[in-house]
């Protein structure tokens, strides 16, 4: 099952719990047997558990965790003890569930790797060849450069993994593969940085009521598929306001967006338009294909977003400064910020709604979420003695976390804690819906000559308004590496 499936069990099982409450509550309501069919044999269908009947003696689970400033590691590590906290709680609880069921203990080791590092201290603790660890927590840029160099077991050839059951993101998975054969990089319900790390527009619903009047009119766009760039472009150019009367653009006035930066913050807005950067053959290998028309388009409305005077660029990614500005009426949008910093803002006053990027045209067949590059993922490392008792505590994690994480975070957190209108949690599954796998956002920078990135960064910094020369000086290298990449990739393992 698909993440997208996983999403619609959980709303499935959201009603079927939402009509048991109802029932309890109604003891007069008619059960006789005439209300119902007869359930037959037929009628049931009875699930393989393919963990059934495991038991693992108490053995250590050993978990290698990325536990960075930015990381979701307390929702993969737990705090020991219920704290009354939903999400924690439910954390607690998946962690104890998963060492009840298969009788294990899990012992993490904490690491604090920066996002270009990732790869460099992964390798060499393979390389050192000790049974360490049991699996591998980081970076889905710094594993995914080491996948190729075979430092990770194929978890094709694992014995547990179901990956029909709930709690995989399999799609997810296969996008970020060559081939039809080999897979080595774990994504799914456990692995919740992914879906923290989902990038997400905020914007202050008391500035566009004063500008443009009811609030929920973006989101009325953003359903009837007319969120484009081109209408977020005119929001942002009439939200601007001199507030120190100076007449000059600076960091005190009010804004129609901001953005942290002219650097990674432009991954969601390049995979938003829809870009044809890479094609795959029938054998599912890919090429490069990122020029096209719809790259000169999409190039020029970025240029727009990030270059008008109403726009201001000059801030950290991450940074407090950044997050205070849009909490202090500084901005009407905010970008280079993801699904998970919802709860960063709990405490603004103004009131505050959630958008998807916008389509690049509302011929585009839906909106697209990009999850950032430093999202962090799994896999097993080549040194694990035993990949198949690996992979039944990583199954278990994940169907698990399906059941008690997602409905804590998702569902309670998400949807109803942090938002604060009747449209929000919509927008929160439409977003959920739009995610996608990123070959060229993950590879691209290792194994491409990183030209889905700087084709458009580079001039974007220089502020030229095309982006062309930047492509055809990277191209022969790109497709070299690429090449490259595959032929690893595929090579015997």
């Amino acid at each position: 099952m698909n993440f997208k499936k996983a999403l619609a069990f959980l709303l499935a099982s959201t009603v079927a719990l939402s009509l048991l409450l109802v029932s309890c509550g109604n003891s007069s309501a008619d059960t006789s047997e005439d209300t119902k069919p007869e359930q037959t044999d037929s009628d049931v269908t009875t699930e393989v558990d393919i963990l059934a009947g495991l038991n693992f003696g108490g053995r250590d689970f050993r978990i290698q965790m990325s536990n960075t400033a930015i990381s979701s590691a307390d929702l993969m590590m737990d705090a020991g003890e219920a704290t009354g906290d939903v999400v924690a709680d439910a954390v607690y609880q998946r962690n104890l569930d998963v060492a009840d069921r298969l009788n294990v203990k899990f012992v993490y080791t904490e690491t604090d790797y920066n996002w270009d590092q990732v790869a460099t201290n992964v390798r060499k603790i393979i390389q050192a060849g000790d049974d360490a660890f049991e699996l591998i927590v980081n970076d889905q840029r710094g594993l995914g450069l080491l996948s190729a160099e075979k430092m990770f077991v194929n978890i094709y050839d694992c014995k547990y993994f179901d990956f029909d059951k709930v709690g995989w993101w399999y799609d997810y998975m296969r996008d970020l593969t060559i081939g039809n054969d080999r897979m080595y990089l774990l994504v799914g319900d456990y692995f919740i940085d992914v879906l923290c790390k989902a990038h997400v527009m905020y914007y202050n619903r008391d500035i566009f009521r004063d500008i443009y009047g009811d609030p929920d009119e973006l989101y009325k766009a953003v359903n009837d598929g007319k969120w484009t760039f081109d209408l977020l472009i005119t929001y942002i150019k009439d939200a601007y306001l001199d507030i120190n009367g100076n007449s000059i653009i600076d960091a005190e006035d009010r804004f129609g967006m901001i953005i942290a930066g002219v650097g990674g913050s432009i991954f969601p807005y390049e995979y938003a338009g829809e870009p044809d950067f890479i094609s795959r053959d029938e054998n599912g290998i890919p090429s490069i294909t990122i020029a096209n028309d719809r790259s000169d388009l999409l190039y020029q409305k970025i240029y727009d977003v990030y270059y008008n005077d109403a726009t201001y660029t000059n801030y950290q990614e991450n940074s407090q400064e950044f997050l205070n500005k849009f909490k202090s009426n500084g901005s009407l949008f905010i970008s280079t910020v993801r699904i998970g910093d919802f709860g960063l803002l709990r405490d603004m006053e103004s009131d505050i709604g959630i958008l998807p990027y916008p389509k690049l045209d509302e011929a585009q067949s839906k909106y697209h979420t990009t999850v950032h590059d430093t999202a962090e993922i799994g896999v097993i490392p080549t040194t694990c003695g035993d990949p198949d008792f690996a992979s039944a505590v990583i199954q278990a994690l994940c169907e698990e976390s399906n059941k008690t994480l997602i409905p804590a975070y998702y569902e309670i957190a998400l949807k109803i804690k942090y938002t604060r209108d009747n449209y929000s949690s919509y927008m929160i599954d439409l977003i959920y819906d739009g995610i996608d796998a990123n070959f060229p956002l993950v590879y691209g920078g290792s194994y491409a000559n990183d030209i889905f990135t700087w084709s458009f960064l580079e001039p974007l910094q220089q502020k030229s308004q095309t982006w062309i020369s930047s492509y055809e000086k990277r191209i022969t290298a790109a497709e070299a590496q690429l090449q490259e990449f595959i032929d690893l990739y595929l090579s015997a393992e």
